[in-house]
């Protein structure tokens, strides 16, 4: 395998790295939302517990793949390359910015497909099903729509040749404020007006989380805001106003039960009622 191969398999085996710094900022927001919160609720253990069990589900499954697929996939995805921007003849720090931005624009696209198409939407709804959102639901998703979102951004990188330092600096950047900005504290309103014209913040990411989809389906940018103003997928507050914003899902959307098993099932639910009612209405000609 190639030098900037072997640097891919370098920057995935940090995955480690990327979950304890996951707990560390989920550690120091949990003060932070008691002390200042945006909206004052009682969060119950068990949705605690499922939303951490299913972050354990996605590590094992990353590890699982990355054991038996990522090798393969890799030299696949170095056979397709098309350029690499890391040999571009300009300065290296615009080399890290367009690596950054293009990510970022990777990821928002990735979110807003998840919205479009039902099978992506299946998967992702799972992170719309909590309905008290703090820093914690920054790792609520199914391990599936976790590695669809890992290939396809790996698979730009290396397609395009991005310098490794770009994917452990966005990395590490995105991870943070996925944290921030499902984080429930309280902002400065003069604070939130001047951020959000750069990156997302809390304020504008829970309108995301909004029960009402028309709502829910806006904001979808990662880091940067401008890609929602950019595409118009952007929305400033909510209708009904922060205090009486409602965040979830519909009940015809919402998983059976809020629990592990209730998380990564519900994708496949309807396939399952569908075999069920295939199987009755069977029984009943019968």
């Amino acid at each position: 395998m190639s030098e900037f191969g072997q640097q891919i398999l370098y920057y995935l085996s940090l995955d480690q790295t990327h979950w304890i710094l996951i707990i560390a900022l989920i550690l120091f927001f949990l003060p932070l939302e008691r002390f200042f919160p945006k909206v004052t609720r009682n969060v119950a253990l068990s949705r605690l517990f499922a939303v951490l069990s299913l972050a354990v589900c996605t590590q094992l499954t990353i590890w699982l793949f990355k054991t038996y697929f990522y090798v393969d996939l890799i030299t696949l995805f170095l056979n397709l390359q098309i350029y690499s921007i890391s040999r571009a003849e300009i300065p290296t720090a615009a080399i890290y910015l367009i690596c950054f931005l293009v990510l970022d624009l990777t990821v928002y696209v990735y979110h807003v497909l998840s919205h479009k198409i039902l099978p992506l939407w299946k998967l992702h709804s799972i992170h719309h099903a909590d309905e008290t959102v703090d820093a914690s639901t920054g790792v609520l998703h199914h391990p599936f729509e976790t590695i669809g979102s890992f290939l396809l951004t790996l698979a730009i990188a290396i397609a395009f040749g991005f310098p490794v330092l770009s994917l452990i600096i966005y990395a590490g950047v995105g991870t943070l404020h996925n944290m921030f900005a499902h984080a429930n504290i309280t902002l400065p309103s003069a604070l939130d007006r001047v951020l959000r014209l750069v990156i997302v913040t809390p304020d504008m990411h829970r309108t995301h989380h909004s029960i009402d989809m028309r709502e829910g389906n806006s904001n979808f940018g990662q880091v940067f805001s401008f890609w929602d103003r950019l595409f118009g997928t952007y929305i400033a507050v909510p209708k009904s106003g922060e205090a009486n914003l409602i965040m979830g899902l519909p009940d015809s959307e919402k998983p059976k039960s809020f629990t592990l098993h209730g998380l990564l099932l519900h994708p496949f639910a309807g396939l399952f009622d569908a075999k069920k009612k295939r199987s009755q209405a069977g029984g009943k000609r019968a």
